[in-house]
């Protein structure tokens, strides 16, 4: 038997939570009207917001896992987020209905009815049925590291602190205190204005590509710095997709090596936190050879490409080398300046020579340095794969 697939276990959570939601609400909201209590109703309401966001939860999760492709090469997590941000709105409103009608019915406090004992029942279940789905939508949010799904879960929260509130407003009200009940509506309200902001504020904070906390980028240059190779991190950049998280390195190696080389440690070094970190399967990695000051723009002053410096170096050595005499121009772009590597084949300089070419190269400021190697082979003379 497979194991259910992301998307079907956050369905299966909402569409569970869905339906409680339904059920709580239109009681609350029964009770509330024959029972003579606001802040019943209120609760119910609360509810049924519930309700109508697990629909949305379940709309956006539908296309949030869904797989990469050519118009969101980066996939579709960022839904989740605008999916949050409705859900905040939708509270916010909810709040903003409940609290104006609250405070119109506290200032006339004479016409507050006594609320039915049958209200209190309602509360207490609410709040048994409210903070068993909380915990069974946090504990499948955490395993699928999905932040719509965590914000569905503290709705939940929400509905089971605002029954608290109802409850012990109904308490007081057959205490004598009818007027607690519009407080404890009032109270319902706060907490759902309150929630409807942070989950916003999440969200906005994915969306403008918010950076991971300190503690986790630490974690991921600690697993880089792990690799064999990597002389520093100088740069890390992340950013959040839903449930996942991208991320960009910038990483120091040997100058010296060949660009093969680079290639296999930056492969290695993507490898390793994909294998670390779960919820990362999108990075890149940039392999320097030297530390760039990303302050500095260095493209007035950095040297030129190969084609204009090899035919600056053999303008300037036509007279003491033929073309065939070069074998190979390995250049090394260091510290905004050229190293130059002549590899000469069937020629052999001797140092007087060997100082006239570099005195031709010095009035070039882009080289500092030249290095020239004589090889009396045409071909290696031993190449096979092993």
């Amino acid at each position: 038997m497979s194991l259910p697939t992301p998307k079907q276990e956050a369905v299966r959570v909402t569409l569970i939570g869905m339906y409680l939601d339904l059920v709580l609400g239109a009681a609350k909201i029964v009770g509330g009207v024959f029972g003579s209590s606001y802040a019943l109703i209120a609760d119910g309401i609360h509810s049924l917001s519930d309700a109508a966001t697990d629909i949305f939860v379940l709309v956006v999760s539908h296309f949030a896992h869904d797989a990469p492709d050519q118009e969101h090469p980066y996939g579709h997590g960022r839904f989740e987020a605008i999916g949050t941000v409705f859900m905040g709105m939708v509270l916010f409103a909810i709040a903003s209905i409940i609290l104006f009608d609250s405070v119109l019915r506290l200032i006339n406090r004479d016409e507050i009815p006594v609320p039915a004992r049958a209200g209190l029942l309602l509360a207490a279940a609410s709040i048994a049925g409210k903070e068993w789905i909380y915990h069974y939508t946090m504990r499948t949010a955490n395993k699928l590291n999905s932040s719509l799904l965590r914000a569905n879960a503290w709705h939940s929260r929400s509905d089971a602190i605002s029954s608290i509130a109802v409850l012990i407003g109904l308490l007081g009200a057959q205490q004598g205190l009818p007027w607690l009940d519009v407080v404890a509506a009032i109270f319902v309200a706060l907490i759902i204005a309150k929630i409807g902001f942070e989950l916003c504020l999440d969200a906005l904070k994915e969306l403008v590509d918010t950076a991971i906390p300190v503690a986790r980028q630490q974690q991921i240059r600690d697993c880089i710095m792990k690799i064999q190779g990597i002389n520093e991190v100088h740069s890390l950049r992340s950013r959040k997709s839903g449930t996942t998280v991208l991320l960009e390195a910038e990483v120091l190696v040997n100058p010296r090596i060949s660009v093969s080389e680079a290639h296999r440690l930056a492969e290695t070094v993507r490898l390793a936190i994909i294998d670390t970190f779960t919820d990362i399967n999108d990075v890149i990695i940039h392999v320097d050879p030297e530390y760039h000051d990303p302050g500095n723009s260095e493209a007035e002053t950095a040297p030129p490409l190969r084609e204009e410096i090899v035919n600056d170096i053999k303008q300037r050595w036509q007279e003491f080398l033929e073309a065939d005499d070069i074998r190979s121009i390995d250049l090394h772009y260091l510290n905004n300046k050229v190293e130059v590597e002549l590899h000469l084949r069937n020629k052999l300089l001797e140092k007087s020579a060997a100082k006239q070419l570099a005195a031709l190269l010095r009035p070039l400021s882009y080289i500092s340095k030249l290095r020239i190697y004589c090889t009396f082979y045409e071909t290696a003379i031993h190449d096979e794969s092993l």
